[in-house]
């Protein structure tokens, strides 16, 4: 079982299966903070938030910190989320941006098509094998490559989703908002630790998911100065 924070005022523990595609628990150094704590507030004000603007119910959220100064985000198929301390201490327009994205993952069923995807080719090539011995090999070389294009693909999508989410939260400028969140954490350091690349890679390139959202709005124009300046003597 792994202790997980609800968006109600309780403190749940949430059974953590699958997390993204790899087969593993919750992600090491996972902890949870008191209800009271402001963090774990205005986490759960930002989720509560963003499951209603994505048409769902924010009573099947939950989440849990991860004691790590990168800034990332995962997501599990139960509703359930990780948010690093690095993540925590951005900005909240970047945060707001980020928690978008993830819950545009549920929203979508991402996490349990993909590893129903993965489930399907494993049957497959193993039905195969019966017919061709060692064809069943071919899914060790055939699987990831599939499911991991497959995810690619989910993420741009989950971008567009979270366009969506974040208007709906009241972002005026969402496409800059993502645009923004995405830039700001590639360029966060520490970085993450770097993923495989090419036909590997779980995620597009941040030049790829940043094109997906052009065109951008136009930046917000700052608010007018209500002081009245001094006129100089003629």
């Amino acid at each position: 079982m792994t202790p997980t924070m609800g968006i109600r005022s309780s403190v749940t523990a949430l059974a953590a299966g699958l997390l993204l595609s790899a087969c593993a628990t919750a992600p090491e150094g996972t902890y949870y903070a008191s209800p009271a704590d402001p963090t774990t507030v205005r986490m759960a004000h930002i989720l509560h938030r963003a499951a209603i603007a994505g048409g769902d119910d924010p009573q099947r959220y939950g989440f849990a910190f991860i004691k790590s100064p990168t800034a990332a985000a995962y997501s599990d198929e139960d509703a359930t989320f990780y948010f690093t301390d690095g993540l925590m201490r951005q900005p909240v327009p970047i945060i707001e941006a980020v928690v978008a994205h993830e819950v545009a993952h549920e929203v979508m069923g991402h996490v349990g098509t993909r590893r129903k995807l993965s489930l399907s080719l494993t049957a497959s090539f193993g039905a195969l094998g019966i017919f061709a011995p060692g064809a069943g090999l071919l899914d060790f070389v055939v699987n990831p490559l599939v499911v991991r294009a497959f995810g690619r693909h989910q993420e741009l999508q989950a971008d567009q989703k979270a366009v969506e989410i974040l208007r709906a939260m009241g972002h005026a400028t969402p496409r800059r908002s993502l645009a923004n969140a995405l830039e700001a954490i590639a360029a966060h350091v520490p970085r993450e630790r770097e993923g495989l690349e090419g036909l590997l890679a779980t995620h597009p390139t941040i030049d790829d998911r940043l094109a997906a959202l052009i065109p951008l709005e136009p930046a917000p124009k700052p608010p007018a100065n209500p002081v009245a300046r001094a006129k100089p003597p003629r």
